[in-house]
């Protein structure tokens, strides 16, 4: 990894996590409260202490403060989460890799990139294989691997190259559609830091 990256791998698996945590179903009424949890401000600060993600986190944290004007926001946010990722109009981000003209064997690619990490996805996880949430587990796990001491750290940084280079395929159109059709914008944010991330992790 870059050694002028200021957070740590744990720090960078944590946060794609968290990011395929927020991507994979809508939030309830739990996981808003934490986004508003004071603890959440020290993880803010501490992405931001990354320059390339600072300016996309600080436009989260400010759809994030309008969250809580928003009347009836956990309800509205649900809706924006359905046309957003759930509809197959052409006012959509969907979250698929396939759908993506520059991307479209990105089923076969995930399903190939999961076996050689050992990985496989969960059965109560009733979305198609190629979803984004996937792809940012599989970086998460395959970060907490580089942290971890006694693996092969050369292999495990080939495939994390590998899941960046089929992420950057598709996820700026993702990213820019999200961008067009979320008028509220929290996905919107929420996409430009993944994709921040991804593009700071091709470094």
């Amino acid at each position: 990894m870059d050694s002028q990256k200021h957070l740590t791998e744990e720090q960078i698996a944590c946060v794609y996590a968290w990011l395929a945590r927020l991507f994979s179903r809508e939030l309830d009424s739990e996981s808003l409260l934490q986004l508003h949890a004071s603890d959440m401000q020290d993880w803010y600060s501490l992405l931001k202490r990354e320059p390339s993600l600072n300016q996309p986190v600080t436009i989260l944290e400010e759809k994030i403060a309008a969250l809580k004007l928003r009347e009836e926001g956990q309800l509205e946010l649900a809706a924006d989460f359905c046309g957003l990722f759930l509809m197959s109009d052409t006012q959509a981000a969907l979250p698929y890799a396939s759908v993506y003209e520059q991307c479209e064997s990105g089923d076969s690619e995930i399903k190939h990139l999961l076996f050689e990490a050992g990985m496989q996805t969960s059965e109560t996880f009733n979305e198609p294989g190629d979803h984004l949430a996937i792809f940012l587990e599989l970086q998460s796990h395959l970060h907490f691997s580089l942290g971890e001491e006694n693996l092969n750290h050369l292999r495990i940084n080939a495939l994390r190259r590998k899941t960046v280079s089929v992420l950057l395929r598709w996820l700026p159109e993702f990213s820019a559609n999200c961008c067009k059709y979320d008028a509220f914008g929290f996905y919107a944010a929420l996409s430009q830091l993944g994709l921040a991330l991804v593009q700071l992790d091709n470094r």
